[in-house]
């Protein structure tokens, strides 16, 4: 017996169930391995150890040659351990005997050595807290992505249903705008041998108006989206936001980038010929994707890599692969 076939909300309800689950257990597996000391944290304790060392040695200073009968004059050293040392070599210095002679012996042999000992030990646990905090950067930042990566083809397949719409929207916005061309070309109508009409759909093709009104809206909207998705796991991992300008900058080369994924949509839909299908609808997503929003988006970005890599590829057939699959063409919520 057949199974009955999946509706796309069913669809795209179980596609989002199972990328929540998949974030989900990677929240449990970055709960264990992922260390959850801050990184502040460690990084005000690396500073206080090398401020203890500094404290104690203020530099590195050594034993000097023989002084004045027999003792050893010492180089000065900075901080606590250069402080004790002048102390220490007073003593020999201006006194004498067998007690001073054990003393010179005790501080030279036992006790000079251990201040800057202690000093290295604080720079090396110093060195340690330092890489243990990039440690948990990179964990973080690497687990951060994989997110991103979930949450933006969940983003991605579940915008499709909202193309549509927005598209009627843009093409309502789009006729308001040609009547009201046409109501101003009226005053002219007597200059021209054509109607206003006829003017006016020659000098602004509705077509125009719709993919300038659709490529605003619906790259405002997928980047709304995108852009405080990725904000919004950074946030989750302690990472940096960025700047308010730096965002109004992301945000901007997304919609850049969808409106040149609009325009090679409709330039590879002008070579598909016949009624649309899943196969034609992919194809133009990805060419769309592939060869408009990728370039223009690389282009913005100047990484310096224009076209599309092979595993841009991969996850763009993924993504568009996905939508296709559960929407058929033209699909829409309600009907």
């Amino acid at each position: 017996m057949a199974l009955p076939a999946l509706s796309p909300p069913a669809l795209l309800m179980t596609l989002m169930a199972a990328g929540g689950g998949t974030l989900v257990c990677l929240r449990v597996y970055a709960g264990v391995t992922a260390p959850e000391i801050p990184v502040d944290e460690l990084r005000k304790a690396a500073d206080a150890f090398r401020r203890l060392a500094d404290d104690l040695d203020g530099g590195e200073g050594q034993a000097g040659e023989a002084g004045p009968g027999g003792h050893p004059s010492l180089r000065t050293r900075g901080g606590i351990a250069g402080r004790a040392d002048e102390a220490a070599s007073s003593v020999w210095r201006n006194n004498g005997g067998e007690a001073v002679d054990a003393f010179a012996k005790l501080y030279i042999m036992r006790i000079m050595a251990v201040p800057g000992a202690l000093a290295r030990d604080c720079r090396v646990i110093a060195a340690g807290c330092d890489a243990y905090a990039r440690l948990v950067e990179d964990v973080n930042r690497r687990f951060a992505e994989l997110d991103k990566a979930i949450l933006q083809l969940l983003w991605l397949v579940a915008f499709q249903p909202l193309t549509s719409a927005l598209y009627g929207v843009a093409q309502a916005m789009a006729a308001v705008q040609l009547a009201r061309l046409v109501r101003t070309a009226q005053a002219l109508k007597s200059a021209f041998a054509m109607s206003a009409a006829r003017i006016m759909q020659m000098a602004f093709p509705k077509y125009l108006l719709t993919t300038l009104n659709y490529a605003v809206i619906d790259g405002a909207a997928y980047a709304g989206g995108a852009l405080a998705i990725d904000r919004s796991v950074d946030a989750a991992y302690g990472l940096p936001l960025g700047s308010p300008r730096d965002n109004a900058e992301e945000f901007g080369k997304i919609v850049a980038g969808n409106t040149g994924y609009i325009l090679g949509y409709d330039l590879a839909k002008l070579g598909l010929r016949g009624p649309a299908t899943r196969g034609s609808e992919l194809t133009a997503r990805l060419f769309g994707s592939g060869f408009g929003y990728t370039p223009v988006k690389s282009a913005l970005d100047g990484d310096g890599e224009i076209m599309t890599t092979p595993e841009e590829w991969a996850s763009k057939l993924e993504g568009h692969g996905l939508r296709a699959l559960i929407f058929p063409p033209g699909w829409r919520f309600g009907r």
